[in-house]
């Protein structure tokens, strides 16, 4: 299923930058010329990079709270008997 988006998005992506073939001006710190599909593969790219970072990041936390969280297990783990021989006669 993976494939097929991968596959789909790529073939949308080829057709946007097929079908905007025009230069436009760019006013940003110097003016120049930049054909539009380089411009519009290029803000992709950068999202599709952008995305990545957020999800690795996040699988990094989630790794840190997972250990976290196995760590307190082992602390949960600990015998809590601190019952003297006396309670023990009496509870049972």
């Amino acid at each position: 299923m993976r494939n097929i988006l991968l596959i789909l998005l790529s073939v949308i992506v080829t057709l946007v930058c097929v079908k905007n073939p025009q230069t436009i001006n760019i006013d940003l710190f110097v003016e120049s010329k930049v054909a539009l599909w380089k411009l519009l593969l290029t803000f992709f790219a950068m999202g599709v990079l952008f995305a990545f970072l957020l999800k690795s990041g996040k699988k990094t936390k989630q790794q840190e709270n997972t250990a976290a969280f196995d760590q307190s297990e082992d602390d949960n783990r600990a015998p809590k008997s601190t019952l003297s021989d006396e309670d023990r006669d009496f509870l049972s």
